[in-house]
């Protein structure tokens, strides 16, 4: 929850925070109108929570939460105020979208936890390529376009594809060392032995968002005690 505080201070400020909230708040009322039909018409009410959330994120949630300092123990809840490590990044803006998974105990899992926990059974991508661009183009001709959660050796993070366009949104513990969208190719960031992939809205999780269900997380399996 944002603080009275932190909403007056928004307010003061010319309101980013603020129409942040009025987004979550209209993302919310549409999940609703959409999760009514969805027993009639599944297809077409997926397609179009799918593009209502690209919208979101793309138009809202990114923006806003740009700017943000990264810090390796960094948890806040909060845009733009005290710091956010990679996997609290991903976990929250999640969250904040509507879907109910287990914020802090995913984001302290390794990211193929994150991203296998996503996928919600659907297909998980191991891709081992040569560097950031075959990775990207990879990527894009195994999935095509959408929003992608990428688990790297020692990162998480999104990956937007649309057409030739491509947007790596993660919280970055190199330059400029808070969140950012940036080009994948050149980033620093973006760059890792093995590329663990799965569609961030796949009809798995629209279906969990749009019906209020929990994501239950996949976590590393406890050592039998004989």
């Amino acid at each position: 929850m944002l603080t009275l505080l932190s909403l007056v201070l928004a307010a003061e400020a010319g309101s980013p925070l603020l129409d942040y909230q009025r987004a979550r708040a209209d993302l919310e009322s549409r999940r609703i109108e959409l999760a009514t039909d969805l027993k009639k018409h599944p297809a077409q009410v997926r397609q179009q929570a799918r593009a209502a959330l690209l919208a979101y994120f793309e138009n809202s949630a990114f923006p806003a939460w740009k700017g943000t300092t990264w810090n390796f123990y960094g948890t806040t809840i909060t845009p733009r105020e005290g710091t956010i490590a990679c996997g609290y990044y991903v976990t929250t803006v999640l969250e904040q979208a509507g879907f109910h998974l287990q914020r802090v105990r995913l984001a302290q899992q390794a990211s193929a936890y994150v991203v296998s926990t996503l996928a919600r059974g659907t297909r998980v991508e191991w891709i081992r390529p040569a560097g950031n661009a075959e990775a990207v183009e990879e990527i894009r001709h195994r999935f095509g376009d959408g929003l992608f959660v990428i688990g790297f050796d020692y990162h998480v993070g999104f990956l937007r594809l649309e057409g030739e366009r491509a947007a790596f949104c993660h919280s970055s513990f190199i330059d400029p060392g808070s969140v950012t969208c940036e080009d994948p190719v050149p980033s620093g960031a973006f760059v890792s032995r093995t590329y663990v992939v799965a569609d961030a809205l796949n009809d798995q999780v629209l279906e969990d968002w749009l019906l209020g269900r929990t994501i239950p997380s996949q976590l590393p399996k406890k050592p039998r005690r004989d």
